[in-house]
């Protein structure tokens, strides 16, 4: 863990618990049988990129965020979601 990571606990009934966990292996089973341009594709149909694009006003400071979407990365998407689950 690094310094700057948080660590929050969330207590669950266990069938709270076990809803979420059927969902989680639902989804890490669909995308599982995707390819990674069908990965990509099924997350940009949830966040659109005009929605992922935008301009922020902080202080004064205008920042404009733009987001992209690499079919040549070297981790698939499920890599990554899979990665943050076991956290």
């Amino acid at each position: 863990m690094q310094d700057n990571e948080k660590i929050y606990k969330i207590e669950l009934t266990n069938e709270e618990y076990e809803v979420l966990e059927n969902l989680k292996t639902e989804f890490c089973n669909k995308l599982s049988k995707m390819s990674n341009k069908e990965i990509t594709e099924y997350l940009k149909s949830f966040y659109p990129e005009q929605n992922l694009n935008f301009e922020k006003e902080i202080k004064g400071i205008t920042y404009k965020v733009n987001t992209y979407f690499n079919i040549d990365s070297e981790y698939t998407i499920l890599q990554r979601l899979l990665r943050i689950f076991e956290k």
